[in-house]
């Protein structure tokens, strides 16, 4: 039986609330749809004030009006961009699409939002602090949520070092404060939290970069990481009614733009990060035509603030990193056609792009030979396309809707080459002889020079890991995948590349596995460093692989999420700025014997892949991993 409501809500003060207080219903009815009759699931979005504001009466009453409970910058943004005699329609495709993410008490403090679908936290007990993981995260995962706990990226140093969470920064005063019926922007509300209510007199600190550049570029310009730049969005509904937004690509990457808004609170600087928002000229089609008709009045690269800080970043290393770097500041090529003149502001001209310095010293990254064969581009492959075996790691689902023509299909995933979750070890590798088997009948042998891609990264480097275990002596990475074919015009094709059975000679490489023992033997080995890739929540206990015995990690290991090695959409970070992160953000050099963990091995093999590419020379996968090292730890 499904149990809604626990025992340990009838202890707390709201447990002693009756129910129709809050609900609605008729207690009294013996009749179950009687007793229903009027009830409302989620209070405290259709009436707060009787809900919560019979106790809460102050804070109700500026939380109702709060942006997370009206969202009511967007549609203020909507009517600038378009024809006012549409806004009716235009309003009602909003409200299908760009309106459901509005959350109230209940969604921050006792279930998880109602756009998520997915109910209580924790049994109907209310909690003063929202949960990130279950609330905050549960709307504002994708970008925020994955920025923050390293899913993308390498994660926050908040959340890294400092166990903060977003209640940490963003408290109550700024939760529940009303927004103006005016407000321009999110930024203009003015109890926004800024990067200087706790890092305060940096103007007059030791740090000599902070007293050049304060109040010149905002904090993020120096300290975030690459985000997520979403384009083209589409709205529409299914054949089965079911209302759907669909981004054209999302593009990893970084840009500085000029400040086009300096009336924000403690936004007086010149130069600012921008995120490309999907906002596109054609959002609403499905509902109504040229809705949009002043789309140039409102920018759509716009003022971002990316949560995921570091101290330390590739932008900072060195001051000709940033200073003299065109790439890095938003240029009109960077724009599509139609968003010219509404970017007109935020585009950084060449005269205003900072002057490399003569006299600096680069980023010192540490001196190791990388292994540039390992990762190959599309131009490359194109020239060479007859002299490899190219595999297509995605799974067969996608490999049939659209694959370079020749490629084979075998996602690692699906191939069965490790044991399913009732085995003994679940999601190790299988013997050698069935490895040799499945490599074999998908057309491979050791000889070939075999090239592998996928969407993301995540399939192909760990193919390559169990290829390179196998005895496979010339194995590469098309880097960026799918997403790199695409943007080079590579025609793909549905019909499936008949693979030719070959033999795979299978000769283990031991050295590239790690064992727990191994691992338990050099726990306080200066020379031996445990990465563990997963994400900064799973790392730190917060939250755990569902076939986990318990949460946490292996004692003594670094988190290092895989983020930072592999970016979103499958392309590989350059070499320098790699080895200069690892050595500088967390003290992992050549020298040293890097032992990858993670969950089940995945990601573990995934970050194997890179450390290989680096140049490291003693490389080893923890292929046990969490899952498994909880079970005999």
């Amino acid at each position: 039986m499904k149990v809604l409501v626990s025992k340990d809500f009838f202890a707390t003060i709201h447990g002693e609330q009756s129910c129709e207080s809050c609900h609605g219903g008729d207690p009294k009815s013996q009749d179950k749809a009687a007793a229903h009759q009027g009830m409302e699931p989620h209070p405290s979005i259709k009436t707060p004030e009787k809900a919560c504001g019979e106790c809460h009466a102050e804070i109700v009453a500026t939380a109702k009006k709060s942006l997370h409970a009206t969202l009511s910058t967007f549609p203020t943004i909507l009517k600038t961009r378009s024809d006012m005699s549409k806004w009716a329609e235009i309003d009602e495709a909003r409200s299908k699409h760009c309106a459901a993410c509005h959350t109230s008490c209940g969604g921050c403090h006792v279930s998880r939002p109602k756009f998520a679908k997915k109910g209580f936290v924790n049994g109907h007990v209310f909690q003063k602090r929202s949960d990130p993981l279950n609330q905050c995260t549960a709307c504002h995962g994708s970008r925020i949520g994955n920025e923050f706990y390293g899913d993308r990226g390498q994660g926050d140093v908040h959340a890294a070092k400092y166990n903060m969470d977003c209640v940490s920064c963003h408290k109550a005063e700024e939760m529940h404060a009303a927004a103006p019926d005016d407000l321009k922007g999110r930024y203009h509300l003015k109890e926004m939290v800024q990067c200087t209510s706790c890092h305060q007199g940096l103007e007059n600190g030791s740090v000599r970069d902070h007293n050049i550049h304060i109040g010149k570029v905002q904090c993020q310009v120096c300290h975030s990481q690459t985000y997520v730049n979403c384009y083209s969005c589409h709205t529409g509904k299914d054949e089965n009614g079911v209302y759907y937004f669909q981004n054209k690509k999302e593009v990893e990457g970084m840009k500085i733009g000029l400040n086009y808004d300096k009336e924000a609170p403690g936004a007086g600087y010149n130069y600012m990060l921008v995120r490309h928002e999907p906002t596109d000229k054609e959002l609403f089609a499905f509902y109504v035509k040229d809705a949009l008709t002043n789309f140039d009045k409102v920018p759509n690269w716009k003022r971002t603030s990316p949560h995921n800080i570091q101290r330390k970043t590739w932008q900072n290393a060195s001051c000709n990193n940033c200073h003299g770097n065109r790439e890095l500041f938003l240029s009109e090529k960077d724009l599509l056609d139609y968003e010219i003149k509404a970017n007109k502001d935020v585009v950084v001209p060449d005269s205003m792009v900072p002057k490399a310095h003569e006299k600096v010293k680069p980023a010192m990254a540490p001196i190791t030979t990388v292994r540039s064969a390992m990762v190959v581009n599309v131009d490359w492959l194109k020239a060479n396309l007859k002299a490899v075996k190219l595999v297509d790691a995605r799974g067969q689902k996608d490999y049939d809707k659209g694959h370079v023509e020749g490629a084979l299909s075998l996602s690692p995933l699906e191939a069965g080459l490790r044991y399913d979750w009732s085995a003994e070890k679940p999601m190790q590798l299988v013997a050698q002889e069935e490895i040799a088997r499945i490599f074999g009948e998908a057309g491979l042998s050791a000889d070939d020079h075999i090239v592998v891609y996928d969407r993301d990264g995540r399939n192909a480097t760990f193919l390559i890991w169990v290829l390179e275990y196998a005895g496979a002596k010339n194995v590469s990475y098309l880097n960026g995948g799918v997403e790199a074919l695409h943007e080079a015009g590579v025609h793909l094709v549905q019909e499936a590349t008949e693979a030719e059975e070959a033999t795979f000679s299978v000769t283990l490489q031991p050295q590239v596995l790690a064992s727990s023992e191994f691992i338990t033997k050099n726990v306080d080995n200066a020379r031996v460093v445990v990465a563990d890739v997963r994400g900064i929540a799973q790392a730190q206990g917060i939250s755990k692989h569902e076939k986990a015995a318990r949460a946490g990690h292996i004692p003594g290991s670094v988190s290092l999420p895989i983020g930072a090695l592999l970016m979103e959409n499958g392309y590989v970070k350059e070499p320098k700025e790699l080895l200069w992160m690892l050595k500088a953000n967390y003290n992992i050099t050549p020298d040293k014997t890097v032992i990858t963990t993670c969950n089940t091995g995945q990601l573990a093999a995934d970050a194997y892949f890179i450390f290989r590419y680096l140049g490291f020379p003693d490389v080893r996968v923890h292929n046990e991993s969490w899952v498994n090292w909880c079970a005999i730890k």
